[in-house]
């Protein structure tokens, strides 16, 4: 049985925040899709990265510098998922949503994540 959690992530014009996803029991991270709500345009100096982490550990990431392109309003993207155990969460953890701008980018953040989970069983 799957969990889907979607979470609403809102970041004025570059800045950069960090929002918490709770998480009620021992869960692992299967999946996770972004879809930009307003367009961002792809710059190499004035660009965001997102980022999914558990702990010190990046699950899944992605930037809008100009050889990863520009978000289109509207288009889910899959995230690619990295970590290993990482991906699993304790009862009671977190999920952290990263938002860090470098440089000045002019366009604020409006981004949608669904992040899809899995029960895990201890063995």
């Amino acid at each position: 049985m799957e969990i889907c959690i979607p979470y609403h992530l809102e970041v004025a014009a570059a800045g950069s925040d960090a929002e918490y996803v709770p998480l009620y029991r021992k869960l692992t991270l299967k999946d996770a899709r972004i879809v930009a709500n307003k367009a961002l345009t792809a710059h190499d100096t004035n660009y965001y990265t997102f980022s999914l982490i558990n702990g010190s550990t990046t699950l899944a990431s992605r930037k809008t510098q100009v050889a990863d392109g520009s978000m289109a309003e509207g288009v889910s993207e899959s995230m690619t998922l990295s970590g290993g155990a990482g991906l699993d969460f304790s009862d009671l953890g977190e999920l952290k949503i990263n938002c860090a701008a470098s440089g000045s980018s002019s366009e604020p953040v409006d981004l949608t994540f669904l992040l899809v989970f899995e029960p895990r069983r201890e063995v």
